[in-house]
């Protein structure tokens, strides 16, 4: 499985910085996701609709009930120690993603 551990990411939005810490989890062979922005009080629920891996790259699809816009979609390409992509999020558009591993 590709990414897994937990990733200090920084997310630059047009008016916002945020730096969410994403667990990428193995459960039972399937992908489990969580975000933690609770420097914003903040702990998004994630239903995660599809994962799959492209070398060592992971394509998800997901919705985020809190945004309420629709499906988000990311292609996040790992190393050993950093990450870096893009998610398209509906109504803000494209956003790009860097991390790295912090656990």
């Amino acid at each position: 499985m590709v990414g897994l551990g937990k990733w200090k990411l920084d997310v630059s939005l047009p008016l916002l910085r945020v730096q969410p810490v994403l667990t990428i989890e193995d459960k039972n062979g399937q992908y489990a996701f969580t975000v933690d922005a609770s420097g914003f009080g903040i702990s998004p629920e994630i239903h995660l609709l599809e994962a799959k891996e492209d070398e060592n790259s992971l394509v998800i699809k997901a919705q985020l009930p809190m945004l309420n816009t629709g499906d988000v979609e990311a292609r996040l390409n790992f190393d050993e120690v950093t990450c870096i992509g893009e998610v398209n999020v509906p109504m803000f558009g494209k956003v790009t993603v860097k991390g790295v591993k912090v656990g």
